[in-house]
């Protein structure tokens, strides 16, 4: 009877196969089977079959362990793997593996199609060319674009991992296939945030009709999400349309050197000058132009102009001593650093350039006695109002000494002469003195046999030291030199030239 008609008695057909199914020959051609099984197939019945041709059929793939089948003195259909005299011993392994968990763990080794494969392959590229192109910074370190590639291919993984715990649990056709739905979803997503945060569609749909503010507003946007080529094809146009803007001409500048095209930055500049701006940014910036295309003097000049302005920019004040060293003036570069930190260790701060000066110092001990641009003048920049020298006592390093026309000796503490093994000769062991502050202290008198003030030596110079006195040049030291106060550009430098 059928099991699922209201247990009914089958209906058998005439023929003993369906047409166009594998032909069925008993095992003993001698023996016709009169009482054999049955097999349901849709509505159509087929039999009667022995057990050997049943599985022949299914080895053959015809009838799978789920069919059907029954036969005379049985009461109800039942499938092939619930019937003991098919499933016990006769059955080839792969039909036993059809029963439970062996069939579903076969379901999830189904394969993927070559299709599915290249989808998701030539997705996988496409989000990682968008990460790159569009969200990495330019000249970025190679682990930080690897980092944004794998980045790029999170979401689609991630949903992949949330779809293995649902349904018959994780399948590599299931998870291909997610994989391409979210990576579809996630470069539809991102290419839609992409054009509209950097305005493409606007240039490529409303072009003719933007306006300089417009395109200065789009510079903004792209400024802040740090995408540097959208920001500069914005302000091109904004340049474009407004020629005399002296503003926009030195912020392409300063996007033009960021981007490294410094021939095309140099030019903006001169152009934002010749329209009378003016900044301190705009000539640093200049400065470093001009560093990266070679021009070491225009960089020089236009670094001292910044730190007019702003006199703390530390990183323009560190690689103008580094431009000055390569023009073979390393006394103006210790100057120039040494006047600073004297400054802030007179507030009680820490030096800043300490390691940069030892490392100009060593220099100048490497090339000593070799000609350098400072044999003739020493030239001496501005900090703060005052003028610092760069002064070599004994065996020591130079130290910043205030050039201080208005004192008639050279002065300095007590620890440093004692620190530098100085020749000298005492001449007054108690000298009374008044300092700058008004007060009334006991120095020593002293004759020194040599001291040199940046690369120029003189001889039996006389000097005062004592506990509280500053470094300061004096007149006995500074009347050896021609001094010469010289403003270039808007710099003030002090020259001193050895009589």
């Amino acid at each position: 009877m059928d099991a699922f008609e209201g247990r009914r008695e089958p209906v058998f057909l005439d023929q003993m196969q369906e047409p166009g199914a594998p032909a069925m020959e008993p095992r003993d051609a001698a023996a016709p089977v009169t009482h054999g099984w049955w097999y349901a197939n849709g509505e159509a019945r087929s039999g009667p079959l022995s057990s050997e041709q049943i599985e022949d059929l299914l080895r053959a793939g015809t009838i799978d362990a789920d069919t059907l089948v029954w036969r005379e003195g049985r009461m109800a259909w039942k499938a092939v793997h619930e019937v003991p005299e098919l499933s016990r011993g006769r059955l080839s392994g792969r039909t036993l593996d059809d029963v439970g968990f062996m069939r579903t763990a076969r379901r999830r080794e189904k394969p993927v199609s070559a299709v599915w494969w290249l989808v998701a392959l030539v997705l996988a590229a496409a989000l990682v060319w968008s990460a790159l192109k569009f969200h990495l910074p330019e000249n970025a370190a190679i682990p930080y674009a690897v980092g944004v590639a794998f980045g790029a291919l999170l979401i689609p993984l991630i949903g992949v991992g949330i779809a293995s715990l649902w349904g018959d649990g994780p399948s590599r056709s299931k998870g291909v296939k997610v994989f391409v739905g979210c990576a579809m979803a996630v470069l539809a997503t991102s290419t839609f945030s992409t054009l509209l945060e950097r305005g493409y569609t606007q240039r490529w749909l409303n072009y003719s009709n933007l306006t300089a503010e417009d395109f200065l507003a789009q510079a903004g946007k792209c400024m802040r999400i740090g995408d540097l080529k959208c920001q500069e094809e914005n302000l091109r146009d904004f340049v474009r349309l407004r020629p005399d803007d002296a503003v926009g001409a030195g912020r392409l500048g300063i996007l033009l050197n960021q981007r490294g095209k410094h021939d095309e930055a140099v030019a903006q500049f001169k152009r934002s000058l010749e329209l009378g701006a003016g900044t301190y940014d705009l000539f640093s910036y200049l400065a470093d132009s001009h560093e990266k295309l070679g021009h070491t003097p225009e960089a020089i000049e236009w670094s001292y102009k910044a730190l007019s302005v702003v006199p703390t920019l530390v990183d323009v004040r560190r690689k103008l001593a580094g431009l000055l060293v390569r023009s073979q003036r390393p006394y103006e570069a210790l100057s120039l650093l040494q006047g600073y930190d004297s400054q802030l260790e007179a507030r009680g701060q820490q030096a800043y350039f300490v390691a940069q000066r030892i490392s100009i110092e060593t220099a100048i001990d490497q090339a000593a006695g070799e000609k350098t641009g400072e044999r003739t003048a020493l030239r001496l920049p501005v900090y703060g109002g005052h003028f610092f020298a760069p002064v070599s006592i004994g065996s020591d390093k130079p130290k910043p000494f205030m050039v201080d026309t208005g004192a008639t000796l050279t002065s300095m503490k007590e620890s440093l002469l004692r620190d530098s093994r100085a020749v000298y000769k005492v001449l007054d062991p108690a000298v009374r003195m008044t300092t700058a502050d008004g007060r009334k202290v006991v120095a020593k008198s002293i004759m020194l046999e040599s001291m040199k003030v940046g690369p120029f030596e003189l001889t039996n110079v006389p000097a005062i030291a004592c506990a509280e006195c500053i470094s300061l040049l004096g007149q006995a030291s500074l009347s050896k030199f021609d001094m010469q106060s010289v403003r270039s550009q808007g710099v003030d430098f002090l020259m001193l030239a050895p009589r």
